[in-house]
């Protein structure tokens, strides 16, 4: 199960969605979007757990069967970490847990190594790999950067192992913030890693950033361009992601609206990364 800022403790209440293999990612998306603390991914459903679960419940009752029931929280929040496996992205780099260290083949490749303890942001998520990719073409060495909602850490730790100069992470989640502080230190990179709480529309540090990296979902992107954009130096490039393809129009036309142009996008399993370029 992924989670982001999740306080575990015992049992609490999910909500069980029977969904076809092909749309497991559209109703996923809809479970984040209704406030989902952590989705766990099983043959045929997916498990959403939250605090309230009646949102979640309404966000997806309509096009696929759903039923509440209750969960173990700490046992699905670390149900991932057995099947955890390292995440070759780009030409450079590898990204794994402390406890799965890459196979051989991957010489010559940079490690990151996260553990994303209660945070979102172990590298596996396909919206995660497409900045990961995105970083590992962009970053060339001395770079600031920095990460709006950076969860585990995983993308200002990468950019940092990829050689930026330094990297500033946002996040309105203590235990993110924690998760990120950790893992700038098991990476070497603590020193060059500066990590804010508050929300990310209004703690984000001064501009000048040539670099600013954003893995959300949808309505936080959107609320979120004027930030991006004034956080970024003249000539500096954005990558946000989080969100689904056929969400594409709607996403690009909030950046474009704050006078971001686009540099190109990709995509992996329905999801979606825009680069754009200020001018």
């Amino acid at each position: 199960m992924t989670g982001g800022g999740v306080t575990a403790g015992g049992p609490a209440r999910a909500v069980r969605v029977a969904v076809p293999a092909p749309e497991a990612e559209l109703a996923a998306d809809a479970l984040w979007q209704a406030g989902a603390a952590a989705i766990e991914e099983r043959p045929g459903e997916l498990v959403a757990a939250a605090a309230d679960p009646a949102p979640l419940l309404a966000a997806v009752a309509g096009r696929w069967p759903a039923a509440v029931e209750a969960v173990d929280l700490d046992a699905a929040l670390d149900a991932w970490r057995e099947h955890a496996r390292p995440v070759v992205v780009g030409r450079r780099l590898v990204v794994h847990p402390p406890w799965a260290p890459p196979e051989a083949g991957v010489a010559g490749r940079r490690p990151v190594v996260i553990d994303p303890g209660r945070a979102f942001g172990h590298g596996a998520h396909p919206s995660t790999r497409l900045v990961l990719a995105a970083l590992d073409d962009l970053v060339r060495g001395g770079e600031r950067v920095l990460d709006l909602g950076c969860g585990s850490g995983v993308l200002a730790v990468a950019a940092l192992v990829l050689g930026a100069a330094t990297a500033v992470g946002v996040d309105v989640d203590p235990a993110a913030l924690a998760a990120a502080v950790d893992n700038g230190r098991r990476n070497g990179v603590a020193d060059r890693l500066t990590v804010v709480e508050g929300a990310t529309g209004t703690a984000a540090p001064a501009a000048g950033y040539d670099l600013v990296v954003a893995n959300l979902l949808l309505p936080d992107l959107v609320e979120l361009a004027p930030t991006v954009w004034r956080s970024l130096a003249a000539g500096g490039t954005a990558v946000v992601s989080g969100v689904l393809d056929a969400q594409r129009d709607r996403l690009a036309a909030a950046y474009r609206d704050v006078g971001l142009a686009p540099l190109g996008s990709a995509g992996e399993d329905g999801w979606l990364a825009l680069t754009l370029r200020a001018g």
